[in-house]
């Protein structure tokens, strides 16, 4: 098995690349990090011949900040907030092409209502305590509800950017992520009216294991219908863990996913990058490069 390894588990510590890259195949470069972190990075996939098989949004050297940048511009109702977007992405794209990225990873952003946030948040946190079904039922279609009222502008948003920037970099594929929280964007049919809205080849989606575990656990969106509808415009996928309190991110084979079962859904064309957060030490990734590797042997 072919195994890219998202630096977002190194959290800008060059140290940590350096210590995993001999067990991986691949690099996703993730977006958190800042310039300097981004420039080491491209220095050392230059002097030892890194492969980079895809870069996370927003990343590049020239950038200012430290944080991950997860791109809520892109579905912005504020012109001006897009355009910046559009720059951070064009620089993104261009330097993912100097160092051989076949992909660019993008979060389309979310819904910008904290009524709807605040909604979600409660009926999430009411579903892992076992709210009685009837209470949440009513929550959950409220939500559902003031969703489909607020969606369309930030998917019209979406669209006028992607026209944009899939022509203008024709060469790299564009993969919108699947979101872990139900406020954000895309669902499968704002997904499906995105494509048929931005007719470009190079656009197509990123299956985040995890996210669409999440949003399957508190019966929004059933884990199989990502592969089901868009099985054939599937770029990548991130691989991760998941506990029962819905934390995602962990390394394969450290929480309650089936992960082997779930990676029989994507076709040999598809990117497997693990995405593990910084939280976890070493010995938990190797534990989880092993456990990919080792066909369904835990560790």
């Amino acid at each position: 098995m072919k195994l890219a390894f998202s630096t977002a588990w190194a959290d800008g510590n060059m140290d940590r690349v350096c210590a995993v890259l001999p067990h991986i195949d691949s690099l996703e470069i993730g977006s958190k990090g800042d310039g300097r972190f981004f420039q080491e990075l491209e220095d050392l996939v230059r002097k030892e011949n890194v492969p980079v098989t895809s870069v996370h949004a927003i990343a590049y050297p020239g950038k200012s900040v430290q944080d991950a940048d997860y791109a809520p511009r892109l579905a912005s109702l504020d012109r001006q907030l897009r355009r910046r977007e559009i720059d951070e992405m064009s620089s993104t794209a261009e330097w993912a092409l100097g160092i051989g990225a076949r992909a660019l990873v993008i979060h389309t952003g979310k819904i910008e209502d904290d009524e709807l946030k605040e909604m979600y948040l409660d009926y999430k946190q009411s579903a892992l305590i076992g709210m009685p079904s009837e209470a949440l039922e009513e929550q959950f279609e409220e939500i559902v509800r003031r969703r489909a009222e607020l969606s369309k502008p930030h998917v019209e948003s979406i669209i006028e950017v992607l026209d944009i920037l899939c022509p203008r970099y024709a060469e790299l594929d564009f993969s919108i992520e699947t979101r872990v929280n139900y406020y954000e964007i895309p669902l499968p049919d704002e997904l499906e009216f995105i494509f048929q809205e931005v007719s470009y080849p190079n656009l197509g989606y990123w299956h985040d294991i995890g996210h669409t575990c999440v949003l399957d656990r508190l019966g929004f969106v059933p884990m199989n219908t990502w592969q089901q509808r868009f099985a054939h415009r599937c770029h990548g996928a991130h691989v991760h863990d998941m506990d029962r309190s819905l934390l995602d991110h962990y390394p394969p084979g450290e929480g309650v996913l089936d992960i082997h079962c779930l990676l029989e859904q994507f076709g040999p064309g598809v990117l497997l990058t693990l995405e593990i957060n910084a939280r976890n030490d070493f010995e938990s990734v190797m534990r989880g490069i092993h456990y990919l590797r080792a066909d369904r042997i835990r560790v």
